[in-house]
């Protein structure tokens, strides 16, 4: 897996590559963890593969940064990844963090 930053002052970019899997989630996570800004992007569009330790990574640090009033943004999925993640019910539980209330990050 590659990963590409790019941090402007409002929104870090995390640019993906290559497949994301058991081996490689705690690399892309300590990537998000070290972003500051108030939103950050995970753009998955040169991604191949994505096993359910990244989604549910994903899924954790979307918690996570809700939890602190920020927002990860997971953007142009391939259509074979979006399908797997519509399966497991990915964007429902993306939709309920959006709509939770903050409790200030306990």
């Amino acid at each position: 897996m590659e990963i590409r930053v790019n941090k402007e002052k409002e929104k870090a970019t995390l640019l993906v590559a290559g497949e994301l899997d058991y081996s490689n989630v705690a690399q892309l996570q300590q990537e998000i963890e070290r972003q500051e800004a108030p939103v950050v992007e995970v753009v998955l569009k040169d991604l191949q593969f994505m096993d359910s330790s990244g989604a549910g990574m994903l899924l954790n640090q979307a918690r996570l940064l809700s939890q602190q009033n920020r927002v990860l943004k997971i953007t142009h999925i391939p259509a074979n990844i979006r399908h797997d993640l519509e399966i497991i019910g990915f964007f429902r539980v993306l939709e309920t963090l959006k709509g939770a209330p903050q409790s200030g990050g306990e």
